[in-house]
């Protein structure tokens, strides 16, 4: 039987096999340190050692790559095949390649909640950074479900995540007269109207779910 983990050990066993379903081979100690920003290799080493002990993974000492996930259920996933999806960190909107680098963290979502034909690899876990579409429901601080879309596949009228500077927001996407245009569903934000090549503004893709957490 497996011991219980921590947030913090979740987060590396998380990591691990999103980067192992990504990439089809699992992280190194130093990629493992710069995701969960360990800088020491002894701290890394020593979160493998627990993970090991309480039987999630098998380590080959000495080979570069030599981490074994152990196939049995994961307790912090809904399901035994929830997928497990990064959460963005900060990240500005002039920088988008860094939206999968170093991840605050990974939540297991059900599949319930993914379309059907949907790769879990192509998601990204955001968090709004205002109330700009409670009139659609969504409030400042919800979990959104983004599948990372180029915003010339998008239809008008989706929602939509995008960042704005630093801030993550959820908002209707129109593109007209060569401008991409961010709508909100709350009377006090305005529209805001970009050019598809300006640097401060950035759409992620589209917003297939919303989770949030009840008091």
């Amino acid at each position: 039987m497996k011991g219980r983990l921590t947030a913090r050990q979740n987060e590396a066993y998380e990591f691990i096999r999103a980067y192992q379903r990504r990439h089809h081979k699992p992280p190194t100690l130093q990629e493992i340190g710069e995701a969960l920003g360990i800088r020491s290799t002894n701290g890394v080493f020593k979160l493998l050692q627990t993970l090991e002990k309480k039987g999630y993974l098998r380590r080959d000492p000495g080979a570069a790559r030599g981490l074994h996930l152990l196939d049995s259920e994961d307790p912090f996933a809904l399901t035994e095949a929830a997928p497990s999806i990064p959460v963005i960190s900060r990240t500005a909107s002039h920088e988008p390649e860094r939206l999968r680098q170093r991840p605050s963290g990974f939540l297991s979502v059900d599949p319930f909640f993914l379309p059907r034909g949907l790769d879990p690899d192509a998601c990204l876990i955001g968090r709004a950074g205002d109330d700009g579409m409670s009139g659609d429901g969504i409030f400042k601080g919800d979990l959104l479900l983004i599948e990372e879309t180029p915003w010339r596949q998008l239809a008008n009228r989706e929602l939509v995540a995008c960042l704005i500077g630093e801030l993550l927001l959820a908002r209707r996407f129109v593109f007209a007269n060569n401008r991409i245009h961010l709508q909100p569903a709350n009377r006090t934000y305005l529209e805001e109207i970009f050019s598809p090549e300006d640097p401060s503004c950035y759409v992620i893709g589209r917003v297939h779910a919303v989770f949030r957490r009840l008091a």
